[in-house]
């Protein structure tokens, strides 16, 4: 049976604006001096700055300016590969019909009504925290930091995280997905869910079978644009989703290692 929902803790919520500050420091190099305060804006982020230096995540360089560590390279190499991994196996089950089992076309407008969202019955299923995957969906949205609130956001206590706690206790869960058919006979939201996970996955590996070079370069070009990520990596190495596809496919409960791993 899927675990119950939980609440977003202070932890996690702390979790995510460092990781959020440390995307800015790694792809935006000489952004942030250390003087903050001189910057009402720059000012409100000094405790998550704090946070990452007591992380050893960021460090104050010769110039004056943050900078990640050794260590903070490293945790940016991870949350590229998350990002990567979310848009290539977790994104088709944003849109999912359950009525006629059909997913959407990737490339299909997004505010279409028929859909329902199973990524949060995914993660219960799989054993995965539901909170990094939303949090991941609401990062990977382009405009996020074209909004200039965004550093507001950062608050432990903002409408960011407000609203990523909406996301995730709103969506369906695996309980909800059990049902009873004409003849009376009772099917389990783990059942509804494994066969929706496999139907999924099937279809990404085709999918990326016809597409393949298309979806690579749409993959990285919003988080892995060569410099960050070579920065963050050190050899430039980039995140190949073809080599799971086989795995999602031949197992409902099969999931990337990293997913179950903390990020440091």
């Amino acid at each position: 049976m899927s675990p119950e929902r939980n609440t977003l803790s202070s932890e996690q919520r702390q979790r995510f604006a460092a990781l959020i500050l440390l995307d800015r420091i790694v792809t935006d190099a000489g952004a942030f001096h250390a003087a903050l305060l001189e910057e009402r804006d720059d000012a409100f982020l000094e405790p998550t700055f704090r946070y990452l230096q007591q992380e050893d995540l960021a460090e104050v360089g010769e110039d004056d300016h943050f900078q990640p560590t050794a260590r903070g390279r490293e945790v940016y190499r991870k949350l590229l590969r998350l990002r990567q991994s979310y848009l290539a196996h977790f994104e088709i089950f944003a849109r999912v019909d359950l009525e006629t089992g059909e997913f959407a076309d990737p490339e299909m407008p997004y505010d279409a009504p028929r859909w329902d969202d199973l990524r949060v019955a995914i993660c219960q299923y799989k054993g995965i925290d539901p909170f990094r995957v939303a949090f991941l969906a609401m990062l990977s949205d382009e405009t996020f930091f074209e909004d200039r609130e965004w550093k507001f956001d950062l608050a432990l206590g903002s409408n960011f995280f407000a609203e990523l706690d909406e996301i995730v206790g709103g969506q369906i869960s695996v309980g909800d997905l059990a049902y009873e058919t004409e003849s009376g006979e009772s099917i389990s939201g783990e059942s509804v869910i494994e066969d929706v996970i496999l139907q999924g996955a099937t279809l990404n590996r085709e999918y990326w079978e016809r597409e393949r070079g298309k979806q690579e370069s749409f993959l990285e070009e919003p988080f892995d644009n060569g410099d960050a990520a070579e920065a963050a990596s050190g050899d430039g190495e980039t995140y190949d989703p073809w080599e799971a596809m086989e795995y999602y496919a031949g197992s409902a409960q099969y999931v990337e290692p990293i997913w179950l791993e903390e990020l440091w």
